[in-house]
């Protein structure tokens, strides 16, 4: 049986791909068979663990059976007079980063992106106790959306109460959780006719819910005005991870709060346990499970083993394939020394000139989803499963295999990663190789990256990151790099015409750093000329530099051009130029070393 590939429906293009597969059971399982696609050089890893589990209704679909079974049962079970639930956690950033010093994050950051996550499903599970028949159409990234019988909505309001009290009482305002209604019918549902206006309410709901995040009339007394510190005098009793709650646990030589001890705990079991079930109890449980919230008197939690034995809801959070539970790419890949703890910041750039953080983001998907969104929820769900799989889980799979990158967050549709600055440029290539294979080059997708010593704040880290990447979104196909943006295929046509320069200073025995300080002050030159007409003379600069560091006789026109015609690119040039100097300092260090 063939299917379509998904991005068979984007508008851009015309090239298609047919996908061989193989009966459907779960989202990801092992593969027993697999023949490649027509188009080989469409083919990937991420295609043969995939695409195989998307048995479509019909032959050449993009609908999958799974899919439309699920709508079709919520349809009949539930009645005609149905409701849209939708959630989105706000302040995910604040969440992850504010607060935290870089010399604590290697132990707590890929922690709290899990704990989005864990929070999302647990509110989730809340929603669907409450309406009973209800389930998840989509989930994800800390937003989901569910389908249920149209029943009392103060139940919604009961519950949003229950979220932003305890946002309120741990977290101060800075973020929360925001539940948004509207009412729809069977007969719009299984026709998906006429759904259009319905989605449009409920995401007017949601953003007139953005504006007014806490309704502080709706929460407890006790948490609206409060003092956390009130039993503490000293600024030493602060935690040491997040300096906004007071210090309870011992963590090696310091002190935590109770959330950060608990996404410490997290944190050190997430990497080493293969198996996550989550369950909920009246009381409070064992301190070796991990807290994920508390919400109408009910406690979720999640407990990792290596052989299931809890009940509840359990997941396989390895690297392995798929052989029991289903798979949930938690565990996404942080590098560990050799004690088989997580590294520390400090230990990533131990034999470099500095660490690199990357924000990547797929280009003008919101408009493909929306369009996507109001037209079948079908095949929305099906491209959002596959963006999240390849964020997450594919994505990571590459992380894997470098010694010195550390995933921050994988998913939805977008990817924070902190690591050694030369494996992260190597990476940067493969993930944008990897998307084109994925999206048929009907999309594309742009990353920021920014420099940075280990004793940066992290919380500057990702806003500069977050600066780079809107700026390498602007033109869409494009990396920001030390504060440049440029499209890729002129990155790496630069970075090949200066590989050749390069090899000829090297052979000629002129890779100096000090050569390269020269080359970027000509940039500087060219760039400009019109400020002052001085810096037109920059060729004639570069050929006194020529005729003085590599020859005399001046025999070198061929290596004049070609540097010239890279001067030409201006500031596009000076972050290829930088990348080398980098390099000339890790290669002295070593020299020293040795």
């Amino acid at each position: 049986m063939k299917i379509e590939h998904i991005f068979n429906i984007v508008k851009t293009g015309n090239k298609k791909s047919l996908i061989d597969t193989q009966p459907f059971e779960i989202d990801y399982f092992t593969l027993k068979n697999y023949n490649n696609y027509e188009d080989h050089s469409l083919d990937n890893d991420f295609s043969r663990k995939y695409y195989h589990s998307l048995v479509p209704l019909e032959e050449r679909k993009i609908i999958s059976k799974y899919d439309n079974d699920k709508i079709n049962k919520l349809g009949n079970n539930l009645g005609n007079n149905l409701l849209l639930i939708s959630g989105d956690f706000w302040g995910i950033q604040k969440f992850i980063f504010d607060g935290l010093t870089s010399s604590k994050a290697s132990k707590i950051l890929r922690s709290r992106s899990t704990m989005v996550q864990l929070i999302t499903y647990a509110v989730i599970d809340r929603i669907k106790k409450e309406f009973n028949g209800s389930e998840a159409l989509l989930f994800g990234a800390g937003k989901f959306m569910i389908l249920a019988k149209n029943e009392n909505a103060n139940k919604i309001k009961d519950i949003q109460k229950e979220l932003d009290s305890y946002f309120l009482e741990n977290f101060f305002g800075q973020n929360g959780f925001i539940i948004s209604s509207t009412t729809t019918t069977k007969n719009k549902l299984l026709n998906q006719k006429n759904m259009e206006e319905d989605l449009d309410a409920l995401g007017t709901d949601n953003d007139d819910k953005k504006l007014n995040k806490f309704d502080l009339l709706n929460c407890s007394d006790e948490y609206i005005l409060q003092d956390p510190f009130s039993k503490t005098q000293k600024d030493d009793a602060i935690c040491e991870f997040c300096s906004k709650r007071i210090k309870t646990h011992n963590v090696d030589d310091t002190k935590a709060c109770k959330i950060c001890f608990n996404d410490i705990k997290l944190g050190k079991q997430l990497t080493k346990k293969a198996y996550i079930t989550i369950f909920s109890s009246d009381k409070e449980e064992s301190k070796d499970n991990i807290y994920i919230i508390k919400l109408d008197k009910i406690y979720y939690y999640a407990k990792f083993e290596d052989k299931v034995t809890e009940k509840g809801d359990t997941f396989d959070i390895s690297a392995n394939s798929y052989y029991d539970y289903p798979k949930w790419s938690l565990n996404s890949y942080v590098p560990k020394d050799e004690n088989d703890d997580i590294k520390d910041f400090s230990t990533l750039a131990k034999n470099s000139s500095g660490l690199m953080a990357l924000k990547a983001d797929i280009d003008k998907l919101g408009d493909t989803f929306r369009e996507l969104y109001k037209d079948d929820f079908r095949i929305f769900n099906r491209l959002s499963r596959e963006v999240e799989f390849f964020f997450s889980d594919y994505i990571t799979s590459l992380v894997a295999k470098k010694e010195n990158i550390y995933t921050v967050f994988a998913g939805g549709d977008d990817l924070f990663l902190i690591g050694e600055y030369k494996e992260m440029m190597s990476l940067v290539k493969e993930i944008r190789d990897e998307f084109y294979k994925f999206s048929l080059k009907k999309t594309t997708i742009s990353m920021g990256l920014v420099m940075f010593n280990p004793s940066t704040p992290i919380t500057f880290i990702s806003k500069l990151a977050d600066e780079a990447e809107k700026r390498a979104k602007v033109e869409r196909d494009s990396i920001d790099l030390f504060g440049v943006s440029m499209k890729f295929d002129t990155f790496y046509k630069i970075e090949n015409d200066f590989k050749e320069i390069i090899e000829y200073l090297e052979n000629n025995k002129v890779d100096t750093t000090t050569f390269y300080y020269r080359l970027i002050e000509l940039c500087d030159m060219r760039i400009n000329i019109e400020k002052d007409i001085r810096n037109a003379m920059w060729k004639s600069k570069l050929n006194y530099i020529i005729r003085r560091n590599i020859d005399k006789n001046n025999n070198n026109s061929e290596i004049f051009t070609k540097i010239s015609n890279l001067i030409e690119e201006g500031e596009k040039f000076k972050p290829t130029i930088f990348l080398k100097i980098y390099q000339n300092r890790d290669k002295n260090k070593e020299k020293k070393n040795d």
